[in-house]
């Protein structure tokens, strides 16, 4: 079937093309690990997904695998809109990261809309080959549709209140802030009221589609256009709007926290080293393969900001490298005791706290110059077994 190109289509498929550039910057950014950005990202992508789908519907474009997708799961990627703006919000007004049950329990409409349509699936293989249970799964699917399509909506819906409350609730701290500290505080504000506000507005366009569509049987891709071009217009704003807030947002905080190094007092400086030491040192804190700031700042309890300030000033160095250090010198120590050999490299890097090989092969080569297996090489007498890679 022949590719039709007017405006309408055109307009979408540029509006898919320019979420996935943006998303993709969102995502490959640099060392900004800042959580709110992959909610952002993930957002974008749900919008990408829409409206690459809506350009498919449209223009008669037919790819295999995508329509095979959208049959089997019309709307899990859909219903993935709600819990990544509430979690975009939460993690922009708020400090710290989200922890991944908060996460899991956050996406749990997706994950059951996902299993619901995976058990559908496998029932109408069944169904095929000739076991049913009285009922087919196409019947099933059509009482499914229009209710999936109405709890879609108020699904969402309950998210966006959720996260409006959120921020009606938020209280920046102002007391005793410093300048940069007040006008992080100040953009968060006015792009988090800017961006609930136009979501709610085409929240509003979005329930009206699709409660018209079901009420008075409307199937035309004329009725769903409008709403179409709504959301390719919002791709453009929030992605570049967004994208522009995160990095605004990073570099304040990088001067804040270097404005915040040079004020604090050498004693308290020197206090936190040794606590920062007994910590890996005695307590082996290292070990732990999801260790964060936060993490170590809850177990110590220091504002993490202590922590990231004494590191930079006094020892020159980030957190994963003073942490990675440690996790080092424990590899090397395993590497070269005979009760280990039986033990890969690989292993003893997971029990030294590394979650990752690339990051332990690449940390361990940064650190002494020398591949693992060269250190063990040189170390151990040729008699000895090398450990296995």
């Amino acid at each position: 079937m022949p590719i039709h190109f007017n405006l309408f289509n055109i307009i979408v498929l540029l509006g898919s093309l320019q979420g996935i550039i943006l998303s993709l910057m969102l995502l490959f950014s640099g060392k900004d690990k800042r959580q709110n950005k992959y909610f952002l990202a993930a957002f974008m992508l749900m919008l990408v997904y829409d409206s690459f789908g809506t350009f498919c519907w449209s223009s008669g474009l037919n790819i295999k695998w995508l329509a095979f997708f959208d049959g089997i799961f019309p709307y899990t990627i859909i219903l993935s809109a709600g819990p990544s703006l509430y979690l975009y919000i939460k993690t922009t007004i708020q400090s710290g990261k989200i922890l991944r049950n908060i996460i899991f329990k956050t996406y749990l409409p997706v994950f059951i809309d996902f299993c619901f349509r995976s058990c559908l699936l496998i029932y109408a293989i069944l169904n095929n080959n000739g076991i049913s249970l009285g009922i087919k799964a196409g019947q099933i699917d059509a009482v499914y549709q229009p209710f999936a399509e109405v709890l879609m909506v108020i699904i969402f819906w309950l998210y966006l209140i959720s996260a409006i409350r959120q921020f009606k609730n938020w209280q920046p701290e102002t007391s005793g802030a410093d300048a940069s500290l007040i006008t992080e505080q100040n953009l968060v504000n006015k792009w988090t009221k800017a961006l609930l506000t136009v979501m709610t507005l085409i929240a509003i366009v979005w329930a009206a589609t699709i409660f018209g569509s079901i009420l008075f049987n409307i199937q035309g891709i004329a009725y769903f256009s409008p709403i179409e071009i709504i959301l390719v217009i919002f791709i453009y704003w929030i992605g570049l709007k967004g994208y522009q807030h995160t990095r605004v947002v990073y570099i304040s905080d990088q001067k804040a926290a270097k404005t915040y190094a040079d004020t604090l007092p050498a004693e308290e400086a020197e206090a936190c080293i040794i606590l920062l030491k007994k910590a890996m040192e005695n307590d082996k804190l290292y070990l732990d393969p999801v260790l964060t700031v936060n993490k170590l700042a809850e177990k110590l309890e220091l504002n993490s900001r202590i922590i990231s300030a004494v590191l930079n000033r006094e020892l020159k160095k980030g957190f994963s490298e003073f942490v990675n250090e440690y996790r080092i010198n424990e590899v090397k120590i395993k590497m070269l005791q005979p009760e280990n050999k039986h033990i890969t490299i690989a292993g003893i890097a997971f029990d030294s706290g590394f979650n990752s090989v690339a990051t332990f092969q690449r940390t361990f080569k940064s650190a002494e110059n020398i591949t693992p297996k060269q250190f063990i090489s040189i170390h151990q007498n040729p008699e000895k077994t090398v450990l296995k890679s």
